[in-house]
C-alpha cells in the first residue's frame, strides 16, 4: 500500500499559492558533477501551467556550478502536517551578486506525504541491519571491485536520511555524497539511496556515528518510487516498536 498522496492540477495550485502567501521554506536540489547541491529558497511567484520563481539568498557565497535552462530540480516543503515534494524544469536562472531567482516550468506532478514517517525510528528489536557505502564519484569511475566500500550498523531510519554505526569514518568529509546499500528486513530487496553525509560524532568503543540526509529522491520517478517504499519501510519500523507501558 502506498503511503504517497498524489496531487491533481486544481490542488497543486492551490498548495503553491499557499506556500507563495505564508513564505515557506522551500529546498531546491540540483545534481552537479561533483554531488548534489541544495539551495534554500521561497517560491515569489506562480503563473499556473507556465512558470513557478522561487529566489534564493547565498549571502555573499560563490556558486561554482549554477543549474542551466533545461535541467531538473526537486522542490520539497513542508506544508502542515505533510512533506510535500516535486520535480521541475529550470527555464531561466538569473544571478545579480546578492542572490539567485529560479524560473521553473509549472510541476506536472506533486506528492506529499505524512511528516511522521520523517521521524527517526530504530530498527525492530532484535534486527541487526548490515548498511554498505561508498562515495559516489566511485559509482561511475570505478567498478563495484574497485569501490572503496564500508560498512556499517543501521541506528535509526527515517524518510529523510539515516544514521549509522561504523568502526571507522576520519576520513569521511561531512558535505560529500554517498551510495548507500541496505536490506530493510530480510528477503527484501535492497534500498539502493544516495545520501549526503551531514554529521560525524564520536560513539563508544572507539566507533562512529554517520548521519546522512538522503537527497534527490524527488528529482525522478523512479526516485519517488523509493522514496514511497522507504517511507513504508519507515511506518512498519514504528509498528514494530515496543508500546510503552502506562
Amino acid at each position: 500500500m502506498s503511503t504517497a498522496q498524489q496531487i491533481g492540477c486544481e490542488q497543486r495550485e492551490q498548495i503553491i499559492a499557499h506556500a507563495i502567501a505564508k513564505k515557506l521554506h522551500v529546498v531546491l536540489t540540483h545534481r552537479q558533477g561533483s554531488g548534489w547541491r541544495t539551495f534554500p529558497s521561497q517560491f515569489t511567484a506562480a503563473s499556473p501551467q507556465q512558470s513557478l520563481v522561487a529566489a534564493v539568498v547565498l549571502s555573499g557565497e560563490t556558486v561554482p556550478e549554477l543549474p542551466r535552462s533545461g535541467e531538473t530540480l526537486g522542490a520539497t516543503f513542508r506544508m502542515g502536517h505533510k512533506k510535500c515534494m516535486f520535480s521541475c524544469t529550470v527555464r531561466e536562472v538569473h544571478h545579480d551578486g546578492q542572490g539567485l531567482r529560479f524560473t521553473l516550468a509549472w510541476p506536472d506532478h506533486m506528492q506529499q506525504l505524512q511528516r511522521r514517517v520523517f521521524e527517526r525510528v530504530a530498527p525492530p528489536p532484535g534486527a541487526v541491519i548490515a548498511v554498505r557505502f561508498w562515495h559516489a564519484r566511485q559509482a561511475t569511475t570505478e567498478s563495484e571491485g574497485g569501490r572503496q566500500v564500508r560498512h556499517g550498523q543501521l541506528e535509526d531510519l527515517s524518510a529523510g536520511g539515516m544514521r549509522i554505526k561504523v568502526a571507522e569514518a576520519v576520513d569521511l568529509e561531512p558535505g560529500d555524497t554517498y551510495e548507500c546499500v541496505f536490506a530493510p528486513r530480510s528477503g527484501a530487496p535492497a534500498l539502493v539511496l544516495e545520501a549526503v553525509l551531514r554529521h560525524r560524532e564520536a560513539a563508544e568503543r572507539g566507533r562512529a556515528s554517520l548521519g546522512f540526509h538522503f537527497i534527490g529522491l524527488e528529482t525522478t520517478a523512479e526516485g519517488r518510487r523509493l522514496l514511497d517504499r522507504l517511507a513504508r519501510t519507515v511506518s512498519q519500523f514504528q509498528r514494530a516498536q515496543p508500546r510503552s507501558t502506562p
